[in-house]
């Protein structure tokens, strides 16, 4: 990790369990006080190697249906976020800490492009954001199940000369994707990269209460 550090923004009232498993895409049941209770997923990923049982998770009381909301997962030695809902959150702060986007005047949120939405347009041209959180030898992967969604997100960015933002949510030091889970995406990524669109891994840790911002990390050969 880059010795940089810029904190992000703090995530308040938090609660600590347990996660015991994951019933479906969008529930997981977890132990707290000594009770099992249910909680909202909110990560399209499969997380096989961070939801596992026993694993500690942190999380808040939730405004939906379900009575908990997780928002983080200890691995190993560190705080995983996962829960998605937070990323543009997360990169309109990272904005002002990268060059590339200093010189930014208007910024919009969640607008129609071709057949998607992308999260962000920039003075006009278009961004979207995808979170990390696979990591093998010290190597970001992304994604960690197949994404049809994010190969047509990244195919309107080639074709709208637009920028992709990868937040890395645990320790790594260069970031490639992940051609054994899904292959499409990896081809549609890499034609970007000889495109010349920007690609930009950023590194974000989670110390359990607040998040980090510590700089970018390199692209991988792919």
């Amino acid at each position: 990790m880059t010795p940089v550090k810029y904190p992000i923004f703090e995530i308040p009232n938090l609660k600590q369990g347990t996660f015991l498993e994951r019933p479906n895409r969008f529930v997981a049941e977890i132990e707290y006080k000594g009770k099992i209770e249910t909680a909202h997923v909110h990560d399209p990923g499969r997380l096989k190697e961070l939801l596992i049982n026993g694993a500690e998770i942190l999380f808040t009381h939730s405004k939906g249906k379900l009575k908990y909301y997780i928002k983080a997962v200890k691995c190993e030695d560190e705080w995983v976020l996962i829960d998605s809902a937070q990323h543009s959150k997360i990169a309109l702060k990272v904005f002002s800490y990268l060059p590339e986007f200093s010189d930014i005047n208007e910024i919009k949120k969640e607008v129609k492009l071709g057949k998607s939405r992308i999260d962000f347009m920039l003075d006009g041209i278009p961004l979207e954001v995808k979170g990390v959180t696979l990591v093998k030898n010290s190597l970001a992967l992304f994604p960690d199940a197949p994404t049809e969604r994010g190969t047509r997100h990244v195919n309107e960015i080639i074709e709208h000369q637009g920028i992709i933002l990868f937040l890395i949510f645990r320790k790594a030091e260069k970031f490639a994707p992940n051609r054994e889970t899904d292959i499409k995406f990896s081809e549609k990524l890499s034609e970007a990269r000889e495109k010349t669109i920007p690609i930009i891994p950023v590194q974000i840790s989670f110390d359990g209460k607040m998040l980090y911002y510590h700089g970018k990390i390199k692209l991988a050969e792919f």
